[in-house]
């Protein structure tokens, strides 16, 4: 990065003074630019009817008249090359250069036809090349979310812009004008043939009309316009009704009539109250009773005038029976008079109700005929009233456009092109871009912006041990800096084939597992110091295509400066303690795809290992990678092992020492993950061609 805002500043110079002078070179080539001004109509798409002229037509169907389809509608007429034509004819415009000139350098094209390097092409006929300029020059547009249609119009003269731009606007609204107007008169036409045929439809149909209700008498009348059958079906039903109530009261009346005279009483019935005869009686019986009772009392029951008191009382009684018993009899021929009617009737009532079916079945042919009448002469009223509002608009000439100009063009002032300074500012903007992009890309591929600047190496520890011509890792010596001068980890470059295929073979088994975290630590301790080997797997993984990333767990920071990353270098603790991001902690190898990120400024305990946050921070890695790689000490390394899908434990002895094996199965304790165990073996003074070896436990 560095080295590009280098590049950018020693260039900074230079890119202002090209650009300054392409700036004002710009502003001076547009000063001899033929200006060209634009002139403006607004036209506003509306229903040209008024309130008073407007026939049936609701506040919906207004609404409903000038959608966004219709005015769009209106842009494409306004547009339209017949309008455009009629413009051209009315303004004279084909006799102006603006317009009729031809195409540009046309000689040169000639003189290239000539000479067999070109194909002639037609000039085309003026009008065409008329039109053509015409519509290019010509910019008709709605307005969003409104009803208005702008006409705009350009010309190198402003007086010229603004006349077309009106012109324009009222040969559309001539032309909507022409267009109702020939609507309404074929219109007219049309309703005039339909009308002549209906008037003969209508009349044929109420002639058939009146013809079947004549033949089958259908006349109706009444209250409710029924037919006469109807009318005397429901005068012997009400008949009917009559008579079984008046047969009901009497049976009912001589029940009771005959009840009383049973128990010898007499009825409490309206005949027998309303009788003058018993009436007379009971006010006769009232006084023999009144005297009988007067008498008792100074006479004996069987003193002669006390018998034949009584013996007039019983005679009344008898005359009150026989009088009830007329009644009865009265009530019974009621009864009887009543039932004949009703028989009478229903016979009546049989032969109505055939007469009513087959009445009804005419007038269902009857309706029938009555709604094609009605529908013929509907439709009639219809015309005649759509056909007398037409012939008024057209012969008082009231045709009204659905739209008018709201605001005319006015001669432009100021051009519309060229602007001076916002095309000088933008192009030179573009153009410093541009001259930027190329720096950038001229220094990014050069490589310079992505060499590193190397140092000399720090002295070597005294205790260091060499390694297959590598230095190893050494903080026995407390007086001397910690540091790794390596031209790469050990089991990263110069394998022999056997240590090779040994690393290749926990390679495939990792990748074949499909194992997302891979911890890697050592059997045991390793007073000399520790191999590379994460390093080594990191760049054998990363060959195989996978995104690998190596976590150094260790505080000795040999795998950053293995893989050139450098050295004080934020790294997982500084994230972890929330310090620095993701985008600040990781760093790429310098000799494959691999990525690292190095152990941090700060300490990270086993603890922490076991936090939330570490979790949540290897869990947002894995939608990263497809490899994790925690190179970490022994005791770190148990406490994250219930994370890891594949554990390597890296010695240099012998898989079977008892520090080994002890190793094994305190990890195998600690996870259900496999247990790899690759062996390292360094090299001595007499087996120069010694090699590291790999298993899997």
């Amino acid at each position: 990065m560095r080295a590009l805002f280098g590049a950018l500043l020693r260039a900074l110079p230079w890119l202002l003074l090209f650009s300054i002078l392409f700036a004002g070179a710009l502003y001076i080539g547009l000063n001899f630019v033929t200006p060209r001004y634009t002139a403006e109509t607004k036209i506003l798409i509306e229903s040209g009817e008024s309130e008073i002229t407007r026939a049936g037509a609701g506040a919906d169907e207004v609404r409903a008249l000038l959608d966004s389809e219709g005015v769009a509608s209106q842009v494409q007429l306004i547009g339209s090359r017949d309008l455009a034509t009629t413009v051209v004819d009315s303004l004279g415009l084909a006799s102006l250069k603006e317009f009729n000139k031809p195409r540009f350098l046309p000689s040169f094209d000639q003189m290239l036809v000539r000479m067999g390097l070109g194909r002639p092409v037609a000039e085309g006929p003026l009008e065409e090349r008329v039109l053509q300029r015409f519509a290019d020059k010509l910019d008709v547009f709605s307005i969003d979310k409104t009803r208005v249609i702008t006409v705009g119009f350009s010309s190198t003269n402003p007086q010229l812009a603004a006349q077309v731009a009106n012109a324009v606007a009222d040969e559309y609204l001539a032309l909507e004008r022409e267009a109702r107007r020939s609507t309404n008169a074929d219109a007219t036409r049309w309703l005039e043939s339909q009308i002549a045929d209906l008037r003969g439809k209508v009349t044929t149909a109420e002639g058939k009309v009146e013809a079947f209700r004549t033949e089958h008498g259908l006349f109706s009348g009444g209250q409710n316009n029924t037919s006469l059958a109807q009318q005397k079906l429901n005068d012997l039903n009400t008949e009917l009704a009559r008579l079984v109530a008046a047969r009901s009261a009497a049976e009912a009346k001589a029940a009771t009539v005959r009840k009383s005279l049973s128990s010898g009483t007499t009825p409490d019935v309206p005949d027998v109250r309303d009788s003058q005869l018993i009436q007379r009686l009971r006010e006769q019986q009232v006084a023999l009773r009144a005297q009988i009772a007067q008498m008792s009392a100074t006479l004996l029951p069987a003193h002669p005038r006390l018998r034949e008191l009584n013996a007039q009382l019983a005679d009344l009684d008898a005359q009150v029976r026989r009088e009830v018993t007329r009644i009865l009899q009265s009530l019974e021929g009621e009864a009887a008079t009543a039932r004949a009617r009703e028989a009478d009737i229903g016979q009546d009532l049989t032969r109505a109700k055939a007469a009513t079916g087959q009445t009804n079945n005419d007038e269902v042919e009857l309706r029938a005929l009555e709604r094609e009448a009605t529908a013929q002469r509907d439709l009639l009223e219809s015309y005649l009233k759509r056909y007398r509002e037409a012939s008024s608009r057209q012969d008082g000439n009231y045709l009204p456009a659905d739209a008018r100009i709201i605001s005319r063009a006015a001669v432009p002032l100021e051009p519309t092109f060229p602007k001076k300074l916002p095309i000088t500012a933008a192009a030179t903007i573009a153009l410093l871009l541009l001259a930027i992009a190329i720096i950038l890309i001229r220094e990014l591929t050069s490589g310079r912006a992505l060499r590193r600047i190397s140092v000399e190496p720090p002295p070597l520890a005294p205790t260091a041990v060499p390694v297959e011509d590598r230095k190893r890792w050494n903080d026995a010596a407390p007086e001397v800096v910690p540091t790794l001068v390596a031209a790469g980890p050990a089991l990263g470059r110069g394998l022999s084939a056997e240590a090779q295929d040994s690393l290749n073979s926990i390679v495939d088994h990792i990748v074949d597992s499909k194992a997302r975290r891979v911890l890697i630590s050592m059997a045991g301790p390793d007073e000399a110091g520790r191999p590379l080997a994460a390093v080594a797997l990191a760049r054998a993984l990363s060959r195989r295509g996978n995104r690998v990333l190596l976590i150094d767990l260790h505080a000795d920071g040999a795998d950053s400066k293995a893989m050139a990353a450098g050295e004080g270098l934020p790294g997982l603790t500084d994230l972890f303690a929330g310090i620095a991001s993701f985008a600040q902690v990781i760093f790429r190898d310098r000799r494959s795809r691999a990525h690292l990120i190095p152990h941090g400024l700060l300490e990270f305990g086993p603890e922490a290992a076991k936090g939330e946050r570490f979790v949540s921070i290897l869990e947002a890695l894995d939608q990263t990678y497809d490899q994790i790689l925690l190179d970490a000490d022994a005791a770190l390394a148990l406490q994250m092992a219930p994370q890891a899908g594949a554990v390597i434990l890296v010695t240099e002895g012998n898989a079977d020492d008892a520090g080994t094996t002890s190793a094994v199965e305190a990890m195998k304790a600690a996870t259900s993950a496999e247990v790899m165990v690759l062996i390292a073996t360094a090299p001595s003074a007499d087996d120069e061609d010694a090699t590291p070896e790999a298993a899997v436990a």
